[in-house]
């Protein structure tokens, strides 16, 4: 039996697209890489929040917390 691959649905989207000016587009990636949404979703958050709609407002993805091995002793062996 196969099972699902890939991400589950976000649900029915609509596609819009947008081109703002170099130094907007920047700030945009910058903020959006910052707290880890794409770039659309980082756009559709604001959109949602500016027009009184935070419901629709994607999250930011839970970061996971990076593990912290002990480091090997070091041996003399060959």
């Amino acid at each position: 039996m196969l099972s699902a691959m890939g991400r589950p649905s976000k649900g029915h989207r609509v596609p819009i697209m947008a081109k703002p000016l170099a130094p907007l587009a920047e700030v945009i990636k910058q903020k959006a890489d910052a707290i880890g949404l794409s770039y659309g979703e980082y756009m559709t958050a604001l959109a949602a929040d500016a027009l009184g709609m935070p419901e629709y407002a994607p999250r930011p993805k839970t970061t996971h917390t990076q593990l912290n091995f002990p480091e090997e002793p070091a041996t003399n062996a060959a």
